[in-house]
Parts: C-alpha cells; structure tokens; sequence
C-alpha cells in the first residue's frame, strides 16, 4: 500500500531534483549515495517512486534541505539559533555540561516549556 499519494510523490520529486541542483550534484551522484540504482533515483525524481524516509538522513548530511523535499518550507534558522550555537561551540567541555544540566533542569521543571517556546516563536514568524 502506498503511503504517499501520486501528487505528493510527484511534487516531492520535484523538490528532491531542485535541492539537488541547488547544491550542484548529478543525479548519479546521488544515486550512488543513496545506494539506489541511478534508473531508481531518477524515478524519485519523477515521483514514480517515494524515496522513502529513510533515505532522508544520508541526504541531510549532505546539506539537503529535508524539511523543503518533504513540506515546501525552507528551514530557516533564526539569529538568535545561530547565536546560540556560535556561543556554545566556544564553551569549554565544562561549559557545555553546564548548559545541558540547566536544560535538563528546566526540562524537569516546565515539561511544557519546549511546546510554549516553538509556540512563541512560529507567532514571531
């Protein structure tokens, strides 16, 4: 049974092949990263066959914008994510363990605090 019906498989086809020219690989390329004869690839492309999820995880490490092939929303990092993850990588192995006791803490503290946080930033979109 399918899981994914003609026109998604197609219009996710159809992300699958602008992602990868955006980036500048060939289909063979990708094929052979995703294991995948090149004929079978390209039928992902066409949207003759659902790529599957799996696969997405191989084509994630290679800067592939998932959430793009799979909705049509770009991932867009906001400043302040790209802060954050400038100010971490900085810390000391100290520093770090720190940062993820005070995010376990606050985890035990507010279990919804993840939910009104993603809440108040898709409102400041």
């Amino acid at each position: 049974m399918a899981l994914t019906s003609t026109k998604k498989r197609r219009d996710i086809g159809e992300r699958l092949r602008s992602e990868r020219e955006r980036l500048g690989y060939t289909p063979e390329q990708i094929a052979s990263l995703l294991g995948v004869p090149l004929e079978q690839y390209q039928r992902y492309e066409t949207g003759e066959l659902d790529p599957g999820v799996f696969r997405m995880t191989r084509l994630a490490a290679i800067d592939f914008d998932i959430l793009y092939v799979i909705t049509s929303e770009r991932h867009t990092p906001i400043n302040e994510e790209n802060e954050l993850l400038d100010r971490f990588r900085e810390l000391s192995r100290h520093g770090k363990a720190s940062v993820f006791m005070t995010l376990d803490a606050l985890e035990r503290l507010a279990p919804n605090l993840r939910r009104t946080i993603r809440k108040t930033l898709r409102s400041k979109k």
